[in-house]
């Protein structure tokens, strides 16, 4: 598995150096450049060009060092919006325009499948198999209560004639609220394999880096990308809006980062490689360097290969994200995924070799006929769900509902037939899709972390402060991948072995605030403890909220531990699932 990691981190890595060792060889780079053309604070803009002295008073004439007069302050700011525009000129015109025409074409090709996407194409690509759909009638039940779920397992158990004989084994992919329901009453349906929705899986994924990275350099990123007020930051956060949050770290935070990670070892090396910048990288001591290198090709890169692995069904690539990520479940507050992680191992393990690989091969499907746009089967829901709106006026009762799962896949067909006759066609929505160029919003970013230092490893002061030294990082973020994989281990042991899981695990603090508040928290009285419950309880599912009845009559460990179910409740109540906006 880490082979195929490091394969990944390499093949991105030789990518980026081409375009540093191409920025190195220009004659004013664009970072400093930006740098140096940079407004002061506190009214201090003006530079002198003579003895190059910055940061001086705009209601100064002169310069204090050698008198010369200076320019005033409109005419050196057009000075530098001028440069930096001939720069990024430079730049552009140094990569080679390459224009790709697309003819559409309407010629109309018998299909020997049926049609179950609205953007499937009429022939599917090479080794796509696009699989025939079902649509049952949808049942009225929530699943948010071990009842429930076992109410659908039921169902599922007689649609598909299992209590007949027909099937002795069949997958069921759900998110992570009914996966973690399901898992307790898994004994009762020996027939039942798990399977997490790998669009729902994700999402969390890059919610908790997010989380995890927020205090160090994210927030910062936010407020820069456009993000002030506390309400849009906490949007950003909660990554309320996958896509948005998709192509804000994962295109132009990494891009970022990855860039300034590299610098000091592309400046230092007359023929930089991705194998000699891994080498370079294990010999650097600076802690701040050396946890940002880990969050960005460990964590981020994870991230990144679970959606390559997903889209373009690769199931080791998946696997491997999976492992590669587990640690940060652990780390974190994150109860649920955490045993996701470890029972859909757990199961994965105890199938027989041949349906471990039909389950992850199969788990995964392209609805369009293209190789590259595979989905798990929890996207694939929602799809489905999107087309049921569509059909049902809009405040729908149970019968209209019904009407339009049994009429789903026709109306489908319908739209595909009557597409064909009018000579319309939007196979092409489906095909190679493009994405405005972040350069800009990179670039920016890059002049924060290269004016700060924040990832030179040489630099002075090398305090283990967040960007902005807003924040001092905890010690305890020095080992944080050690330290959690400690925690996955123990916590794998308690579940297995002992079968008594411990869910009350404390976070492995960010900040020293936070470790500080959490030794605080630590040896608070009762009646401390009993407000902070009470304040938190508002904030809770009000169907959870009867459990944590008789609260006067527990002690101060069994509050502690309610404090945390109750912090991971919230958290997990966080959860983006409302604005998904799926991609064929």
């Amino acid at each position: 598995m880490k082979k195929e990691h490091e394969s990944e981190l390499k093949i991105y890595l030789s990518s980026i150096l081409k375009d540093l060792i191409a920025e190195k060889t220009q004659t004013k780079n664009i970072i400093n450049q930006s740098i140096k053309n940079q407004k002061g604070d506190e009214g201090q803009s003006k530079r002198c060009k003579k003895c190059n002295t910055t940061n001086i008073d705009n209601k100064k004439r002169t310069c204090p060092k050698c008198n010369e007069k200076l320019d005033k302050l409109a005419a050196l700011q057009a000075e530098s919006a001028n440069e930096l525009a001939q720069l990024n000129n430079t730049a552009s015109q140094s990569k080679p325009l390459i224009i790709k025409s697309h003819s559409y074409t309407h010629e109309q090709k018998s299909s020997h499948f049926e049609r179950i996407s609205i953007t499937q194409r009429s022939e599917p690509d090479d080794d796509v198999i696009v699989s025939e759909m079902y649509v049952p009638d949808p049942l009225e039940f929530n699943t948010n209560s071990i009842n429930n779920v076992k109410k659908v397992l039921e169902h599922i158990q007689s649609i598909t004639r299992i209590n007949q004989g027909e099937r002795k084994w069949l997958p069921v992919t759900c998110d992570s609220v009914p996966y973690n329901l399901a898992q307790k009453i898994k004994k009762d349906f020996l027939w039942l394999i798990l399977i997490p929705g790998a669009l729902h899986e994700e999402m969390n994924m890059l919610k908790a880096f997010v989380e995890l990275n927020w205090m160090i350099d994210i927030k910062k990123f936010a407020i820069i990308q456009g993000y002030r007020t506390e309400n849009q930051l906490g949007y950003f956060k909660k990554c309320a809006n996958h896509h948005k949050s998709w192509d804000s770290i994962c295109n132009i935070y990494r891009h970022a980062i990855t860039y300034e990670l590299l610098w000091p070892y592309v400046v230092a090396t007359e023929n930089p490689s991705a194998d000699g910048y891994l080498d370079w990288a294990k010999k650097q001591n600076d802690h701040k360097y050396k946890l940002k290198f880990e969050q960005t090709f460990v964590y981020l890169l994870a991230i990144i290969n679970f959606c390559t692995g997903v889209r373009n069904n690769r199931p080791l690539l998946v696997n491997t994200a999976r492992h590669m990520f587990a640690p940060v479940w652990s780390g974190r507050r994150h109860p649920i995924y955490r045993l996701i992680e470890i029972t859909y191992e757990e199961q994965l393990m105890r199938l027989n070799p041949e349906i471990r690989q039909h389950i992850e091969f199969y788990s995964v499907i392209s609805r369009s006929g293209y190789h590259h746009q595979y989905q798990g089967l929890d996207a694939i829901l929602e799809e489905v769900n999107k087309s049921l709106k569509a059909l049902i006026p809009p405040v729908p009762s149970q019968k209209y509902w019904r009407i339009a799962a049994r009429n789903c896949t026709k109306f489908i067909k319908l739209r595909h037939i009557l597409f064909n006759i009018i000579g319309y066609t939007d196979n092409e929505s489906s095909g190679g899709q493009t994405r405005p160029d972040y350069i800009t919003e990179s670039q920016r970013f890059r002049v924060q972390l290269r004016q700060t230092g924040f990832l030179n490893p040489q630099g002075n002061d090398r305090k283990f402060k967040s960007l902005g030294d807003e924040h001092l990082l905890s010690e305890k973020l020095k080992n944080f991948s050690d330290l959690a994989c400690e925690r996955r281990i123990k916590f794998i042991n308690e579940t297995f072995k002992e079968n008594r899981p411990n869910h009350s695990l404390r976070p492995i603090p960010v900040t020293a605030q936070e470790e500080a508040a959490a030794m605080d928290e630590a040896n608070m009285s009762k009646e401390e403890l009993l407000l902070i419950i009470n304040s938190l309880l508002n904030s809770v599912n009000i169907s959870d909220r009867p459990k944590y009845h008789g609260l006067k009559q527990r002690n101060r460990t069994q509050l502690q531990e309610i404090l945390q179910n109750i912090r991971d409740l919230h958290n997990e109540q966080d959860e983006p699932e409302d604005e998904i906006e799926l991609e064929n």
